[in-house]
């Protein structure tokens, strides 16, 4: 009986003491992968915001092109009826 007895009080308090280094342990655990996910985030949100410039340059640079040959199609349009106009 004895032998029985000591095994039953080393699986209880073996696996209380596996419960608490496990509590103890696990919060550094989260920590690291808290950190890892916010430098991540980090560079995803950086990367964001250069693939957000590069579209707004190209956008703006598409924007003016047009603009000015919009501008230029209106003058010869308006030189061809004052040609046709004579005035």
């Amino acid at each position: 009986m004895k032998k029985g007895g000591s095994f039953f009080w080393g699986v209880i308090l073996g696996t209380m003491a596996g419960l608490i280094v496990g509590m103890i342990l696990t919060p550094k655990k989260e920590e690291k992968i808290k950190n890892i996910l916010e430098k991540k985030t980090e560079e995803l949100r950086d990367n964001l915001q250069e693939i957000g410039k590069k579209i707004g340059k190209r956008v703006h640079k598409i924007k003016s092109d047009f603009k000015s040959k919009w501008k230029k199609n209106k003058i010869e349009k308006m030189d061809q009826v004052e040609d046709e106009l004579g005035t």
